[in-house]
């Protein structure tokens, strides 16, 4: 792969990541629409890594109390249950990874499958994002019910399939829940 199309690749992906637009159907498009070779799965981990490590240092401080939250004893107790959340939240997604990664990566990574997917997403996050101004919402993140932690976990399972944008889907999930947006968006970024 060209020099050229990585540097390309890795601002499509860093202008992308933060917004609920899917990074990953990004970098699939970018190829298909400027002429060049899919630069594969393996490519894109490691753009994805890139961005990772920017959300590790902006949220260091939330993380270290998240690990301590894991753990009995004083340090962690007003972390523990936003911890055990986001552990909890992470679950539904790791088992749909594990039982249909294989077939969404040779079956739907196809630039008319993700195109499709971010118009059909990006009409959805429209929908929920006016619901979700009218109706105020909790905003404490430690407040989480298991029945919110678990829908967007759920929710978060969609993103494994191309053009389905992460931190969009647990963000509107959160909405769905009654969560405020600042609340749905701190959830989503911790969980991501």
């Amino acid at each position: 792969m060209d020099d050229w199309n990585v540097i390309l690749l890795g601002l499509v992906q860093g202008l992308t990541e933060f917004l609920p637009v899917s990074s990953s159907g990004h970098l699939i498009l970018a190829p298909a629409v400027l002429g060049f070779k899919d630069q594969g799965l393996a490519m894109d981990a490691m753009l994805h890594m890139g961005t990772l490590l920017s959300i590790i240092i902006f949220f260091r401080k939330d993380l270290i109390d998240l690990f301590w939250g894991l753990f009995p004893g004083k340090r962690g107790d007003r972390h523990r249950k936003l911890a055990w959340s986001i552990v909890a939240a992470s679950f539904p997604a790791g088992l749909f990874g594990l039982l249909a990664d294989d077939w969404i990566e040779a079956n739907l990574r196809s630039p008319f499958f993700v195109a499709g997917n971010l118009l059909f997403w990006s009409g959805v996050f429209w929908f929920v994002d006016r619901r979700g101004k009218e109706n105020g919402g909790s905003s404490d993140v430690r407040g989480l019910t298991p029945r919110q932690v678990f829908f967007i976990g759920c929710a978060q399972a969609l993103a494994l399939f191309p053009g389905t944008s992460r931190s969009g889907v647990t963000l509107a999930a959160g909405l769905i829940t009654r969560l405020n947006h600042e609340t749905a968006a701190r959830f989503s970024f911790l969980l991501g």
